[in-house]
């Protein structure tokens, strides 16, 4: 029983996970609108929110988001 129960608890942190990155990745490509990967300062412009963050997000001053850099992006 208890290794039943660690089994469907397994599955469901497994099932969680894939679900967030998931979100993450809609999110993202939301943002990325030619789909390169990254979310270049002129993509930033067409929403505000994500502009006034854009240069703390931009950890390496690449002028571009990486998905890990737009992680921490707060809507």
């Amino acid at each position: 029983m208890k290794q039943l129960l660690a089994a469907f608890s397994l599955m469901f942190l497994v099932i969680s996970a894939t679900v967030l990155a998931s979100q993450m990745d809609v999110r993202f490509a939301k943002f990325d609108t030619n789909a390169d990967g990254e979310i270049s300062l002129t993509e930033a412009t067409k929403h505000d929110n994500l502009l006034k963050q854009f240069a703390d997000l931009d950890e390496n001053g690449d002028q571009v988001l990486s998905e890990q850099e737009f992680e921490k992006f707060k809507l």
